[in-house]
């Protein structure tokens, strides 16, 4: 004799299960404590295994570099990547050509080469000054690649061996103060900076060209990150929570908010911000920015970023290119700078410890 429930009870036993079903669903983003008090500024993967990340910190001397062979589960680190740097340099992104050969930038437009894994690390290239730094390197190939900072952008023609200068900032061409480069190709690239800086390059990088933001009335927000999925779809990220995309190769932009949490919502049980007892000093909570942004394909990618007043941070995830986002994953004492996306299923994260909580590398589980 089968029982099959009627009326009311039958309501309730149709809107308890899906309830139920999203209390079951395993948290797609993994946790790994790592005996470091560094801050990660780079990070890559070749395949579902194999990862490094790269920064350094004012304990370290001589930077840091951390590699996993089990897909971020644990971690092994290496500290004085570059002997007799002192505690000033920090190595920032870093991009492998394959499994043995990797190149990072950092601190006086250092740049470092590997052709072990990562085992050892040999500097390439020096800056003019300690304070022309490169923060961020991408290669399109295994030949071809360019790297850029504040003061710079730079290119290789030879895996990361010779360097050559294309752009030094100057007040000519409006202090280019670059953060984070994208290439579609050899010639089309892009690269965004402080004030709301977005250009663009149709040359290889030889010249740039400044692209209207739709900004609004006095909003200059640094921005971050800038990527490319194809040729077509792009976005750039950075500070209050900014997010803009193109759909048609960058000859428009548009803001992309929905979901984006660009204020942070105060826990159930956590204390209100405490009031300043001069009302004159009291300022408004920081907003949220976004440090990283990645795509796996024009609907699904990931960004990552932080409140830094309280030190915590949000993974965002979106399946529609960006016209709603959720939030997957929060991280108290955490201030995420760096995101490696492999595909869809296969993502990781990192940045500074900013609490006294235990440093931690985030990883994405796999389906299932």
């Amino acid at each position: 004799m089968s029982f099959r429930p009627t009326g009311a009870l039958a309501i309730a036993l149709v809107v308890l299960a899906p309830a139920c079903a999203r209390q079951n669903t395993p948290e797609p983003w993994e946790a790994t404590t790592v005996p470091t008090d560094a801050s990660f500024q780079g990070m890559w993967f070749t395949d579902s295994l194999h990862g490094w990340v790269t920064g350094g910190g004012y304990a370290i001397d001589g930077g840091i570099v951390g590699r996993t062979i089990d897909g971020g589960r644990s971690w092994r680190f290496q500290t004085g990547v570059l002997y007799g740097s002192g505690t000033r340099f920090s190595l920032g992104r870093v991009q492998f050509l394959d499994s043995l050969r990797g190149v990072s930038v950092g601190y006086g437009g250092i740049v470092l080469v590997t052709a072990d894994g990562g085992e050892s690390w040999r500097p390439v290239r020096y800056g003019r000054s300690a304070g022309d730094g490169l923060f961020d390197v991408q290669f399109i190939d295994k030949r071809n690649g360019w790297a850029i900072g504040p003061a710079s952008i730079v290119r290789t023609e030879d895996g990361g061996e010779t360097w050559r200068g294309l752009v030094y900032s100057t007040s000519e061409n409006g202090y280019l103060s670059g953060n984070a480069i994208h290439f579609v190709d050899l010639w089309n690239g892009w690269m965004v900076g402080h004030g709301g800086t977005l250009m663009r390059s149709g040359d290889g990088g030889a010249t740039w060209t400044r692209v209207p933001l739709p900004l609004r009335e006095g909003e200059r927000p640094n921005l971050w990150d800038v990527t490319f999925s194809d040729a077509s779809h792009g976005w750039v990220a950075g500070d209050r929570g900014s997010l803009f995309h193109t759909s048609d190769g960058g000859m428009t932009w548009t803001r992309q908010e929905y979901g984006v949490p660009v204020v942070r919502a105060i826990p159930k049980g956590e204390p209100p911000r405490p009031r300043e007892v001069v009302p004159e000093l009291e300022t408004e909570p920081d907003r949220l920015s976004i440090s990283a942004v990645q795509f796996a394909d024009s609907a699904r990618g990931y960004a990552v970023g932080y409140y830094a007043d309280v030190g915590e941070s949000v993974v965002l995830a979106t399946s529609d290119g960006g016209a709603s986002w959720r939030v997957e994953r929060v991280q108290p004492g955490e201030m995420l700078r760096s995101l490696f996306l492999l595909d869809a299923q296969h993502a990781w994260a990192a940045g500074d410890r900013a609490r006294t909580a235990p440093q931690v590398v985030l990883r994405r589980a796999e389906a299932g």
